[in-house]
């Protein structure tokens, strides 16, 4: 099997960067504010809430390294599979859920009214979201996940090469719908015929 290589969203990713760091920027300030307090009110056993930040420092590098910013593929399909620099043999992998991240089109009820629409359509391409790919690695059962562009091809790859689950959703804000369009049929066509011009949450 040939493998395909697929690219974070730089865009989206850098969003999700920002609001990382205004969250930890936040955090600290709430931190040393009560820390203040604390100290001149004498209550230093409540010092230990800074455990809070020490917590969100560790996460830290995970978080930046789940959402890059730097034009390089995260996911690898073919005899082998990678994703986020994770590998395994593509005979291990027993599962695949793809969700693509639709932008609003209006108020609420047009909202649900398009998840609605794209859930019973054939998928669009090359849209923005979630690939997680459930393996058998080391005797274990472990799902990896990953944001990049065009996940509904990636997903097609598995959904062609046969023998796991897959499954395909859609989320737009809170809401979530699972599609219920048939994605073997997208196999027998050169493109999916589904909507170009899908909007895209980033």
């Amino acid at each position: 099997m040939k493998t395909e290589e697929f690219y974070p969203n730089i865009a989206y990713n850098r969003k999700r960067r920002r609001r990382y760091y205004v969250m930890f920027a936040i955090l600290a300030v709430l931190l040393i504010s009560m820390d203040a307090w604390f100290v001149t009110e004498r209550m230093y056993y409540l010092l230990f809430v800074n455990l809070i930040l020490v917590f969100f420092l560790f996460l830290t590098p995970k978080a930046l390294a789940e959402n890059p910013v730097r034009r390089i593929p995260v996911v690898k399909i073919g005899d082998t599979v990678t994703v986020g620099g994770k590998q395994f043999p593509l005979s291990s992998v027993k599962a695949v859920n793809a969700i693509v991240y639709l932008g609003s089109v209006g108020n609420l009820v047009e909202n649900r009214e398009f998840l609605e629409k794209c859930a019973a359509s054939a998928p669009p391409t090359e849209m923005t979201g979630s690939l997680g790919v459930t393996a058998e690695v080391e005797g274990k059962t472990v799902t990896y996940y990953q944001v990049i562009e065009n996940v509904v091809e990636a997903l097609l790859l598995f959904v062609a090469e046969g023998g796991v689950e897959y499954s395909l959703g859609y989320s737009l804000g809170k809401e979530f719908r699972k599609s219920a369009y048939n994605l073997k049929e997208c196999l027998a066509k050169a493109e999916p015929a589904a909507e170009s011009k899908t909007k895209q949450l980033l």
